[in-house]
């Protein structure tokens, strides 16, 4: 009897050219043509098309090292927009999540599962529906490698992304020496750049070589890491689906700022929308924060370099964003100095937990609950109209302290070519 009647299988869902896609879901004037993403800003290219990658493009360059190269080339370059990417990456997530119960959201544009039971016997069947869906709903492509452990997924993800014979879809499963044989050593997940070179150094260039290393040579030399990455090429189950993700131990929002920053009031409504921003976040997680911390930064390329930070504990946990708005500008305050042009400045919200030990009189738990159900609807409002339909007066109204965002464009209109 096959050892598969018995066993449960892997799959990696990747989402192909993840920020690219999304742009193009806006804008059908980008397919089919180069186009490439810019970091915060609009400082280096964080991703390509497949159309960009054909040119050469590398993925980290320097935009103002390549602008000319790009204009030449006629490539379509677009400054990121992280709300709108992290709004579809929730929706990926969740059409998986509507299919089946096993899945780890592994990073914003990739998901493990796992099938076993009825899915196992047709995962390739199951994933190409999924594969489909997927597309049907938010329309974004997607890559699936299946494989007994995590690792092996990884590898036929590659395989499913390279060969476009596959169309999307590749179980390495029975194939696994042959597709080993030919799989660059540095492309198999869990091998930096550093063990690369060391493999390579020792004869050892692909995949199936690395898996037939000798187990205590690889724990000494690759670490406990190492041999869990070799056992796992081998088909050996080491690394479990983590359905649940890791208790958050902080939460940071920070920005550098477009242009140095001077004033007082500048410095301040900008931490105030990081705070507001971290505080959604947490609240989206149903977490309490105790401790509060503001930092800002002057630029470290000019002379006078000055960076500070202020931390406040609370008596108690909360959710309230008065509360922090408040104890935010307290640390500004306190660490602010005139005649400096701040870069960067952020807000951490750390020591979270999920449950809130509000102490107070029955006042305060009144009043608690009106801001709560205030908040409640002002997400409503931003969540039916548009995004900062309703925002604080504190987080000021021109922001030009925001980061650069010269080739943003408006979601319902025609993309520019530089």
């Amino acid at each position: 009897m096959s050892l598969e009647n018995f066993e449960s299988f892997f799959a990696l869902i990747d989402c192909n050219n993840f920020y690219v896609s999304c742009e193009r879901l806006f804008n059908p004037a980008l397919l089919h043509r180069p186009v490439v993403v810019l970091s915060n800003n609009d400082g280096c290219i964080i991703a390509r098309s497949n159309e960009a990658k054909a040119l050469g493009i590398k993925m980290g360059a320097p935009y103002f090292q390549i602008k000319n190269f790009l204009k030449r080339n006629k490539v379509a370059v677009i400054s990121s927009n992280y709300e709108i990417y992290e709004d579809i990456s929730k929706r990926f997530i969740n059409i998986i999540r509507s299919k089946i119960c096993f899945v780890e959201a592994y990073s914003i544009d990739e998901a493990f599962i796992e099938l076993n039971g009825v899915f196992k016997k047709k995962r390739f069947e199951f994933c190409k529906n999924l594969k489909d869906e997927i597309y049907r709903l938010i329309g974004i492509p997607v890559s699936i490698g299946i494989g007994r452990t995590k690792t092996l997924a990884k590898v036929a993800n590659k395989i499913a992304k390279k060969d476009k014979n596959l169309n999307g879809i590749f179980d390495i499963t029975g194939k696994e020496e042959e597709v080993l044989k030919n799989f660059e050593v540095k492309d198999v997940w869990g091998i930096g750049n550093s063990k690369a070179n060391y493999l390579k150094n020792i004869g050892i260039t692909n995949a199936l070589d690395l898996s037939k290393i000798d187990d205590s040579f690889a724990k000494k030399s690759l670490s406990i890491r190492g041999l869990i990455t070799i056992l796992e090429l081998r088909g050996i189950k080491c690394i479990k689906l983590q359905e649940e993700k890791t208790k958050q131990k902080e939460i940071i929002v920070s920005r550098s700022f477009g242009c140095d920053i001077f004033d007082y009031k500048s410095l301040r409504e900008s931490v105030s929308y990081f705070a507001i921003t971290a505080v959604n976040n947490m609240r989206s997680l149903n977490l309490y924060t105790k401790t509060i911390s503001v930092f800002i930064t002057s630029n470290p390329f000019k002379e006078n370099f000055y960076a500070n930070q202020k931390e406040v504990n609370l008596d108690f946990y909360t959710q309230d964003v008065f509360l922090i708005l408040n104890k935010v500008e307290c640390c500004l305050n306190k660490i602010f100095k005139d005649k400096i042009g701040y870069k960067k400045a952020g807000v951490i919200l750390k020591n979270l937990s999920t449950n809130q030990f509000a102490l107070g009189s029955l006042y305060t738990n009144l009043e608690e609950e009106n801001k709560y159900n205030l908040m409640k609807s002002i997400d409503l409002i931003n969540k039916k109209i548009k995004k900062d339909a309703v925002f604080f007066a504190v987080e000021g109204i021109d922001r030009t302290w925001q980061a650069r965002r010269r080739h943003a464009i408006h979601r319902t209109s025609e993309i520019d070519i530089i």
